[in-house]
């Protein structure tokens, strides 16, 4: 049995009911896995905070999503099943399709930079320099008919 996904820690800027539908959309996105290997994207309490800070129309959304769950189906987004939030969801989306796709982009974005997940896909958390990663070389006469194109630019000096 699998333990209760945590839920991050809290952010002040958020108000408790942000944080919960917060919670909820960020493991719509990135959920954690059957096994357990992965967590979710709402288990990493760096990418929520990364979130707060620099997505500056996240609070406005997350307002967004809870007032038209309330007004739809009665009650919070968070607590809606997976259905109801996915419907809420694409009705956002058609009203404001940029807010949902830069909240994804950040949210995969800063996930796949996160040390747990990292070491989840058997990688080494660390950055790439100063020690690098090994390359495998490749098959550099894949380049030949580049090269036999010849200079296609003009020298500007």
């Amino acid at each position: 049995m699998h333990s209760p996904i945590a839920p991050a820690a809290p952010d002040p800027s958020l108000t408790s009911v942000q944080r919960e539908t917060l919670n909820a959309l960020l493991n719509m996105i990135v959920p954690r896995t059957a096994d357990g290997r992965m967590p979710g994207a709402a288990e990493m309490p760096e990418l929520v905070r990364h979130l707060a800070e620099a997505f500056p129309a996240l609070r406005e959304l997350l307002d967004t999503l809870d007032c038209d769950a309330r007004a739809r189906y009665s009650a919070a987004f968070a607590a809606l099943d997976a259905a109801r939030r996915v419907s809420l969801l694409e009705e956002v989306r058609a009203r404001n399709p940029k807010a949902l796709d830069q909240l994804a982009l950040e949210t995969v974005t800063g996930y796949y930079q996160q040390d747990r997940v990292l070491e989840g896909l058997g990688l080494e958390a660390r950055p790439p320099y100063p020690k690098g990663y090994q390359v495998e070389p490749g098959d550099l006469s894949l380049l030949n008919p580049v090269i036999a194109r010849g200079t296609i630019y003009r020298d500007i000096s």
